[in-house]
């Protein structure tokens, strides 16, 4: 358990923050490399576990391994598996192990798999046994992670009769298939895109030296630092909005929680001024999941009634997001209401009473860091679990330390 302690003062100037560099375009461009069998280049690789996790996994020739907490290691890595006729055994640690796999075991033996459950149906460990090209066509009916779709695209440049994906009518995390569709683009592949169908032929990646630019799903809880406070400002170095990351679309809501951002070649400032915050907030989170813990966080340390909703795929993370946020902020006697993919919070607050809580990680990166971000309302914050912030973030506390004293208790 650490302890984090606001010193007023760092407030009073302008903070350079160091993001990590984007894991999920980290992870792709890791994919495309092996595809393409050639070494294009990838500079600025994300040191998040998920990509620590996947690179070593694409050059071992084990028959069984271990994908760690990593979720879209595994899903990528059995996709890629699956094309190079590999046989693998896939299992991960337990959390990962509840995460659902089926969806994507089901589309690849549509395509020709044979793939066995070790365990519980729908849930790693798998075994991977052979492969066939029986099929170039899969359907998802379900709407539980784009990570399945992004793994099948990838791959379909390289499958002998190419691929089409018909997807749900509203796919959720939509931005992270968009991500995967344009990296696939600026690699040379042609996608054809039209309605819930995708259709790409057989054809080769073009090698090109790739720099990964900063996560934006990680710019959020400076914003939200710096609205939780009431003043400062941070430069976050080597991020753009570039249209390729779907946690940019912070850019249009920041206003609302008071916030400016000054936006420069290769650096973006965000400045908390004197804007009013809206009193009311409503966000359709359908495509940035990744925004709902530090958005619904935000609200209840500024008595804004907020309405998240489009978060059925939360469920399925590293915990139960929608419950383990809720869970923390009940612990501050805020009001949460669930309804199948949303959540109100309602209330504000009372920091009298912060210092003596204990706030729970669950086991989850964004859990750390959306609680963390309590730290600037000044009170103590005790923070369980703060080293899982490595699977996205691993120098987020080394970062936050310009703001706050952290301690070990």
């Amino acid at each position: 358990m650490i302890r984090l302690q606001l010193i007023h003062d760092q407030l009073s100037e302008a903070k350079r923050i160091q993001l990590p560099a984007s894991k999920s375009i980290s992870n792709r461009l890791l994919i495309i490399n092996k595809i393409a069998e050639s070494n294009f280049i990838i500079d600025n690789l994300s040191d998040a576990d998920d990509t620590q996790i996947l690179k070593p996994l694409l050059e071992s020739d084990a028959k069984e391994v271990n994908c760690g907490l990593g979720g879209t290691s595994i899903r990528f890595f059995l996709a890629y598996c699956y094309l190079i006729n590999r046989e693998v055994i896939l299992t991960g640690e337990q959390a990962l192990n509840k995460r659902p796999i089926g969806p994507l075991v089901d589309a690849l033996c549509q395509l020709g798999a044979s793939i066995d459950y070790l365990d519980k149906d729908g849930f790693p460990p798998i075994h991977l046994k052979y492969t066939e090209n029986k099929s170039n066509e899969v359907r998802f009916d379900s709407n539980i992670s784009s990570q399945f779709v992004s793994a099948l695209l990838m791959i379909a440049p390289a499958l002998p009769n190419g691929l089409i994906i018909h997807l749900p009518i509203d796919p959720v995390s939509y931005s992270y298939i968009d991500m995967t569709i344009s990296l696939m683009r600026k690699f040379g592949v042609e996608v054809e895109h039209e309605s819930n169908r995708i259709s790409i032929h057989p054809q080769k990646y073009i090698p090109i030296a790739y720099r990964v630019l900063s996560d934006w799903s990680a710019v959020i809880f400076w914003i939200g630092f710096l609205a939780i406070a009431g003043k400062g400002k941070v430069v976050i170095n080597d991020l753009k909005a570039d249209n390729i990351q779907g946690d940019e679309a912070i850019l249009n809501w920041i206003n609302d929680l008071g916030i400016t951002a000054r936006i420069s070649e290769d650096e973006i400032l965000f400045d908390k001024n004197e804007m009013p915050i809206k009193q009311e907030l409503y966000f359709n989170l359908i495509n940035n999941p990744d925004l709902a813990q530090p958005l619904a966080v935000i609200g209840a340390a500024l008595g804004i009634k907020t309405t998240l909703t489009g978060l059925s795929t939360l469920k399925h993370k590293e915990t139960d997001r929608i419950n383990a946020i809720a869970n923390e902020l009940r612990k501050c006697d805020i009001v949460c209401l669930i309804n199948n993919d949303t959540i109100e919070i309602t209330g504000k607050i009372n920091i009298a009473n912060l210092s003596n809580i204990v706030f729970d990680t669950y086991n989850d990166h964004r859990m750390a860091m959306s609680l963390a971000m309590l730290s600037a309302t000044g009170v103590s914050i005790n923070l369980n679990n703060p080293e899982v912030v490595s699977k996205s973030y691993p120098q987020f506390f080394e970062e936050l330390k310009k703001f706050c004293v952290i301690t070990e208790k």
